[in-house]
């Protein structure tokens, strides 16, 4: 595989009318979703060969993401069907086209399940990049198979992508959610945060400070997306800014999801050591993770959003 992500897949109710709060809706469209599913569809559609490893339930929505990888040919050899729990529900409404309410049903879905013992060592060992969120990391057995799973990969000598992806509300408090994300930062190669987020981890609202933070915690390489500021990038070598496109934004939701795909997507195959001494290559890939971002940004959900590879090639072309 070149990429392998873990972590939440779910239903997305995604609010029909936008304009509104979550308390005033009385329409949902369902659409897949899930950061790290997300990912992995990203990857599939940008040409890499992606698989998915994570937990439904053993009902109608577990079947129904299930088809949803399968129609974006991403392998699901290690995805998990539990027939004690349901599938994982979100519910978003967009008041604004970058503001967005969440609720969430997911602290006792087959998400927060997923059991090490199902996994297949050697799969896991054979792929360039790994790829997991924080969401697996809130309750047990997922945390542990989360941590398991990023070092059967680290063990296997693949690059180690982790986002946080914070949704504070699925946590017990702040105090414990800043405790355990950061535990697994330096874990990682490469991590990817908002600007939200790296003000939560680190207390810092400078990019440029904060990035270190995170680079001083373990990680080579740190990605930071500051929505209509555009994304930062930063090595203990140098930094940079990559500004945003301009596009008409109709939903911001997984914007963050399809700029870390096509980041790994276009970087796969490459050394990391390299990487991070090329500012030049780092760049590169860097404005068309953005240009696959703006592309999602334009339309409504995520999954359905994601571009495939022809189309960020002809949206950079057009730029």
């Amino acid at each position: 595989m070149d990429v392998i992500c873990l972590g939440e897949i779910i239903i997305d109710f995604f609010a029909v009318k936008p304009g509104v709060r979550l308390q005033d809706v009385d329409e949902f469209k369902r659409i897949a979703g899930g950061a790290t599913a997300n990912v992995a569809v990203g990857c599939s559609r940008l040409g890499k060969k992606a698989a998915f490893i994570g937990r439904v339930g053993n009902d109608d929505f577990g079947f129904h993401l299930r088809d949803i990888l399968l129609e974006n040919n991403v392998n699901i050899d290690l995805l998990q069907f539990d027939i004690a729990a349901k599938t994982g529900l979100a519910f978003i409404a967009l008041p604004t086209p970058t503001t967005r309410d969440f609720l969430f049903y997911m602290n006792s879905s087959a998400s927060m399940r997923i059991d090490w013992q199902q996994f297949d060592d050697a799969f896991i060992k054979n792929t360039g990049i790994f790829h997991f969120g924080s969401i697996t990391l809130i309750n047990e057995p997922a945390r542990t198979s989360t941590l398991k799973a990023v070092e059967i990969a680290k063990d296997g000598g693949a690059i180690v992508s982790y986002d946080p992806n914070l949704r504070i509300n699925l946590w017990k408090d702040e105090e414990t959610a800043k405790k355990q994300i950061a535990e697994a930062i330096p874990l990682a190669d490469l991590i990817k945060v908002n600007d939200d987020e790296l003000f939560f981890i680190t207390g810092e609202k400078n990019v440029a400070k904060g990035a270190q933070k995170l680079l001083g915690m373990g990680p080579k390489l740190c990605l930071i997306t500051m929505g209509s500021k555009g994304s930062f990038y930063a090595t203990s070598s140098f930094d940079g800014k990559v500004p945003i496109f301009n596009v008409e934004t109709v939903d911001t939701t997984g914007c963050g999801d399809s700029f870390v795909s096509a980041f790994l997507s276009f970087m796969s195959g490459k050394d990391l050591d390299f990487l991070i001494t090329n500012e030049i290559e780092i760049k590169r890939i860097a404005v068309a993770a953005a240009a696959a971002s703006s592309i999602t940004s334009t339309k409504k959900g995520v999954i359905p959003s994601l571009p495939y590879l022809n189309e960020v090639q002809s949206f950079l072309k057009s730029v």
